[in-house]
């Protein structure tokens, strides 16, 4: 198991957090979260190409695409999934395929995309090891899973230690295991994981999928 606490279904808690949700980020990235965002950011514009398949697994307002685009990322090949109808709907100005969906069913075919994202979004749902398969699955041989989340490493002070026991009294989602994280997608096949070294309850990771086909005798 990634997480000891367990969590309900946060879907209708996010609708209703939709039109402030942007506000309430902004605060966890500037007091706790934001060294592992900028981790991830700066992952995916080294490991982006023109021509990469990209999903955005747990987009929420659709930031992260929204910067992606303004640099110069071709939005034919990028897709958004979020189960929150309400937080897709923050995402309408994005010129990209929507898909509401659960990261624990994501609706695509093995394989199908050269690179994934999910922020800020694994430890919010009731199943993260199931969300994390189901990531991991729709990865292409040689591609990659960008993971920035909520992580049970202590925090720095009084400020990061009030924005934990925040995100709990919420319940908008729980910490977890960053050791457990890495082992659990050290399991699946052909992967390989790192962390990206960043302070305080928040951790990013780097899961690249080798080549199977290229290292064939």
């Amino acid at each position: 198991m990634l997480a000891e606490t367990p969590v309900s279904d946060a879907v209708d808690l996010y609708d209703r957090l939709a039109p402030r949700y942007d506000k309430l980020h902004q605060r966890w990235l500037r007091h706790a979260g934001g060294e592992a965002q900028a981790a991830l950011e700066g992952l995916v514009r080294a490991l982006a190409t023109p021509t990469s398949r990209f999903l955005d697994a747990g987009c929420g307002t659709g930031n992260l695409a929204r910067s992606l685009i303004a640099e110069g990322m071709p939005p034919n090949l990028m897709t958004l999934l979020d189960p929150s109808s309400a937080m897709l709907a923050r995402c309408e100005d994005i010129p990209v395929p929507k898909v509401q969906g659960r990261l624990e069913s994501l609706p695509f075919e093995d394989g199908t995309f050269d690179l994934v994202t999910c922020a800020w979004a694994l430890e919010t749902v009731p199943d993260p090891d199931l969300a994390l398969t189901e990531l991991c699955r729709v990865v292409r041989a040689g591609g990659a899973l960008c993971l920035v989340f909520c992580a049970d490493a202590p925090a720095r002070g009084l400020t990061e230690s009030l924005m934990r026991q925040a995100l709990l009294y919420r319940g908008t989602g729980r910490f977890l295991s960053r050791s457990r994280l890495m082992q659990a997608i050290e399991d699946f096949e052909n992967f390989e994981v790192r962390a990206i070294p960043s302070h305080g309850p928040a951790s990013t990771l780097l899961a690249r999928r080798s080549d199977a086909e290229s290292q064939a005798p």
